[in-house]
C-alpha cells in the first residue's frame, strides 16, 4: 500500500480519531432510532433495523403503489427528498423508498411533519 494510505490506516485508529467516530456513530444510531418510528406511525414497513447504514429501506405499499411518484410527489408538495427503490436495485422496486438520516435530528422532524402533513 502507498505511504499515504499508511498514514491513514495507522491515523484511524489513535485514540482521538475513535473519539470522534464513536460520536458519530452514536449520532447516526439516535437520528435512525428517532426516524425508523416516527415513519412507521405514518404506515411505513421496515423488514428490521439497519445496524450500519445512514438510510432506512422501507416498504411504502401501506402508503402507495408507486415509489416513484410518491417520491416525485413529496418532493413538488412538501420539499422533502425520498428516494424511490427504483435506483437500488429490481426487487419489488415500486413498493420501497429510502430515506437518508445525513441530516440533523430537526430537519429530520421537519421531513417527518411534511411528510405526515402530505399522507393527510
Amino acid at each position: 500500500a502507498p505511504t499515504p494510505s499508511q498514514h491513514a490506516a495507522v491515523a484511524a485508529f489513535e485514540p482521538r480519531t475513535l473519539r470522534i467516530l464513536e460520536e458519530r456513530r452514536r449520532e447516526f444510531q439516535r437520528r435512525r432510532d428517532f426516524l425508523l418510528p416516527a415513519l412507521s406511525r405514518l404506515g411505513f414497513e421496515f423488514p428490521g433495523r439497519p445496524r450500519g447504514a445512514f438510510y432506512l429501506y422501507a416498504d411504502c405499499s401501506r402508503v402507495t403503489g408507486d415509489s416513484e411518484r410518491l417520491a416525485a410527489d413529496l418532493l413538488e408538495a412538501e420539499g422533502v427528498a425520498v428516494t424511490p427503490g427504483l435506483d437500488f436495485g429490481r426487487h419489488e422496486p415500486r413498493r420501497h423508498l429510502r430515506f437518508s438520516y445525513t441530516t440533523g435530528l430537526d430537519a429530520l422532524d421537519e421531513g417527518v411533519s411534511r411528510i405526515r402533513r402530505f399522507l393527510g
